[in-house]
């Protein structure tokens, strides 16, 4: 708000002088009239009342006014007085100039002498300050409001520049940034729930330090004036300890007296709606490392002051992510696809939104994984794959269009994994790789990019195990982890670098179970699983670590039953269902937590027939069952689920023989036979999906219902077969080598008929 001293003569215009002052204090400003009553002479009142005023507005028409006599040698008017006080005083001046004359009779024009007067006074005022003219009260009214914002703006840029300002790169406001940003980070790198492993784009970090680093230096700013309130230094001393709360009120206060200035007569809207967002941005960035919900809130106000800003739409989608509802989250990344549309229509050669356009397609497709449609989520990463190709081609020195390319394959070489494509898949993945390593040896320094390594080696480990080499990919895990162990030495603090290295030890414990080294797989997964705890009790809304805990301990459960602690492992196993249960439950959607569901339901059931509890184990196989079923029914081509189901037709099988339903039995076994030999013969070199199909055959070759000797036998040699062509290859693991289990129930047959 402003004071606003308003000249003029008062007979000729009242109606100005009305319109003036009421459209003042619509703008919330004070206006202060001339003629005021006072006890001093009118003269002197009026030249006192400009001292203490802002800005100073002189309506000029055609009239000069009355002309004080005591000390006013030159006998001028009191308009021309105080529009010379003001001058004297430094106050801004605005001079509104009428051309049009609605009553000659009011006006000095039939008086030569006082005419001479009136145009010597507009001589004077053209010759200080540049007037605005007007012809009706709509004029005088744009040029009052256009003038009084330039002459704002001018004395809050002096203002500005006169009082002390913290830059978001001072040292105080790196040191406070350093105690906030591992929360910040972590919730970053978690965006991408669908993989343990998973990798976002470069950007979001940077994206919300920035945002980070000028709502610190905006507070501490605000604390450093000389006139700062009580609210603002305990904001400035609060940041200092990590409690960024008080600093979020204090930039909410700011952006709510921004906001009312929205669409007030005189306000720059444009001005006012990027400032405002800009102070809502700068809350999110604050409240993202304690209050998720908090944060997005924040955002999602910054996107209605700004809704063309691409970035932001893309934060709020990420936050979403975070809090399990994608339906949202696909909408925030379409908006931010639009506009980076709309900025590419305007000027196709704009590289940052051609950039943009390929995030926003990442981010679809990320949405798409999880809701179970892989062919379109492929579709969106290779469109997004395109645009960042033809980025890199036209500045092939560009690192941050380098890793977006690494990204890219990431996601690319995923999507077909999970749809069999084992080759594929791995060609994406060293395509990656070779990348990843290009940018680490440009700068060793950058953990980003030593991070991102780390990655690539466990997605190479992981293509690498599917296709049966353990060694390779105990190599490559160990790589990984090599890296991983330097980041967290540099900073222990990083709860990010911490996750990393629970999945690198999972990771290398899946590899030792399947070498038969049970002993140093439990030690790795409790390794895993000490950290998993830390971080959940941490962030217990967290729902990425929820998942990571629920990991730890079905695996910890898994090595348990090898070493024959069933008790154990069933209470590991019913700890981790209780997790995932609560977590299906927050986001029916999310196809990874109904997965985990599954098969958490079916490592229970497992047990439960070791308990010789069979109808208990029934339900818990058909529970998972009918989860498994629901995914594929969304995605047909997804292997990962295929074969989980063909698993399920194996678990309800086994239980029916046991129960003498011998008929159903083989219903099942042959319908996950049929599942596994079409997986198979989608890509021959996958280890695993070999096994599986020896392993249908070994049921079905045991299962006398319906079935002659010749054809039993014709399945356990076809089992054995595999087998013995999977260990030739070297592609098993020494508890994987069945020919002998082949062997003796082949010599249990009778001879061939044949």
């Amino acid at each position: 708000m402003a004071r606003v001293y308003i000249s003029s003569t008062v007979v000729d215009l009242k109606t100005e002088r009305q319109a003036v002052t009421e459209w003042l204090v619509e703008a919330n400003h004070q206006p202060v009239h001339s003629y005021r009553p006072n006890s001093e002479t009118v003269r002197e009142s009026c030249l006192d009342d400009i001292d203490g005023c802002d800005l100073y507005v002189l309506i000029l028409g055609h009239r000069y006014g009355f002309q004080p006599e005591e000390d006013n040698a030159e006998k001028l008017s009191i308009t021309h007085l105080e529009f010379r006080r003001a001058e004297q005083s430094g106050i801004p001046r605005i001079a509104l100039l009428r051309t049009s004359i609605p009553d000659v009779g009011l006006s000095d024009l039939l008086d030569p002498k006082r005419l001479a007067l009136v145009l010597a006074f507009d001589k004077e005022v053209r010759g200080k300050i540049r007037p605005a003219e007007f012809h009706d009260l709509e004029g005088l009214i744009r040029g009052l409001s256009t003038g009084v914002q330039s002459e704002l703006d001018k004395l809050r840029k002096e203002s500005d520049t006169a009082r002390p300002v913290v830059a978001p790169d001072d040292p105080a406001v790196l040191r406070i940034v350093a105690t906030l940003t591992d929360e910040l980070e972590r919730k970053n790198r978690l965006l991408d729930e669908r993989a343990a492993e998973s990798v976002t784009l470069r950007g979001r970090v940077s994206e919300l330090e920035g945002q980070l680093q000028a709502a610190i230096a905006r507070t501490l700013t605000a604390a450093a004036q000389p006139d700062a309130g009580e609210a603002a230094i305990a904001a400035a001393d609060a940041l200092e300890t990590g409690d960024t709360r008080p600093a979020e009120a204090l930039l909410s206060s700011q952006e709510h007296e921004e906001a009312a200035q929205i669409g007030t007569p005189g306000a720059d809207d444009v001005r006012q709606r990027r400032e405002a967002a800009a102070l809502a941005r700068e809350q999110g960035a604050l409240a993202l490392g304690h209050n998720v919900s908090a944060a997005l809130e924040a955002f999602k106000r910054a996107a209605e002051y700004e809704p063309d800003d691409t970035w932001t739409q893309f934060l709020i989608g990420d936050l979403y992510v975070l809090l399990g509802d994608l339906g949202a989250a696909m909408r925030s990344f379409r908006r931010g696809t639009a506009s980076a549309e709309s900025r590419l229509r305007a000027s196709a050669a704009d590289s940052d939104a051609q950039r943009d356009l390929s995030v926003s397609q990442n981010k679809i497709g990320d949405v798409l994984v999880a809701q179970g449609d892989g062919p379109g989520a492929l579709a969106a990463y290779r469109m997004g794959l395109a645009i960042v190709e033809a980025l890199a081609l036209g500045d092939p020195a560009n690192p941050e269009w380098q890793r977006d390319l690494s990204v890219s394959q990431d996601k690319i070489g995923d999507v077909l994994v999970a749809q069999g494509d084992g080759p594929g898949a791995l060609s994406a993945y060293r395509t990656g790789l070779a990348i990843d390593e290009a940018l680490a040896m440009r700068d060793p320094a950058n953990t980003l990019w030593q991070r991102d390594l780390s990655v690539s080696h466990d997605r190479i480990g992981d293509m690498l195990v599917a296709q049966g080499d353990r060694p390779g990919a105990l190599a490559a895990y160990r790589t990984g982890l090599a890296i991983r162990e330097a980041l967290a030495a540099r900073d222990p603090a990083n709860t990010e670098w911490q996750r990393d290295l629970s999945v690198s030890q999972n990771k290398i414990g899946n590899v030792l179970v399947a070498q038969g080294d049970g002993p140093a797989a439990l030690a790795a997964y409790r390794t895993a699983l000490a950290i998993a705890e830390e971080l959940a009790v941490r962030d217990p809304a967290n729902t990425q670590w929820q998942r990571d805990l629920s990991v730890s301990h079905e695996k910890i459960g898994n090595v348990l039953v090898d070493q024959g602690d069933k008790p154990g492992a069933l209470a590991a196993y019913r700890t981790a269902l209780g997790i995932r249960e609560a977590l299906a439950v927050r986001d029916p959607a999310n196809t990874l937590w109904q997965r985990d569901l599954s098969v958490s339901h079916e490592k229970i059931g497992d047990l439960l027939v070791a308990q010789d509890d069979r109808w208990a184990a029934l339900t818990a196989y058909r529970t998972a069952f009918a989860i498994r079923e629901a995914l594929v029914a969304r995605d047909t081509a997804n292997t990962q689920w295929q074969r989980d189901l063909s698993v399920s037709y194996d678990k309800v099988g086994n239980v029916l023989v046991d129960q003498g339903d011998g008929a159903g039995a083989l219903a099942a076994y042959r319908t996950a036979l049929a599942i596994r030999e079409a997986l198979a013969i989608r890509d021959p070199a996958n280890t695993q999906w070999q096994r599986d199909v020896a392993f249908s055959c070994a049921r079905l070759g045991t299962l006398a219902h319906e079935q002659d000797e010749d054809l039993r036998r014709d399945y356990l040699l076809r089992g054995r077969g595999i087998i013995t062509r999977l260990k030739h290859e070297d592609r098993l693991a020494p508890t994987e080598d069945w020919i002998e289990w082949y062997d003796a129930r082949l010599a249990e047959l009778p001879p061939s008929s044949a």
